[in-house]
């Protein structure tokens, strides 16, 4: 049996460029760290305003303090 299908090129618009990679930016602040975690921003600002977003162990009160990966960022309920 043989293939009616042939390479006839690329059919639409191509996925990549060729200095296109799939690496995305790691996130570095405490929101970028919650939003990449799924939180709304809306859900964010709720548990900043009642003091329970923590960065390894340690009150945070600023969005934007650092984050980098191997931190631990806990939201809690005390």
């Amino acid at each position: 049996m043989t293939s009616r299908i042939r390479d006839r090129g690329t059919v639409g618009a191509r996925m990549h460029d060729g200095d296109v990679t799939d690496d995305e930016p790691v996130p570095t602040t405490v929101r970028d760290r919650l939003t990449a975690a799924g939180l709304s921003e809306s859900r964010i600002e709720q548990h900043m305003s009642a003091g329970r977003v923590r960065v390894d162990g340690e009150h945070v009160s600023d969005l934007a303090t650092p984050a980098p990966i191997g931190t631990r960022v806990v939201i809690g309920t005390e």
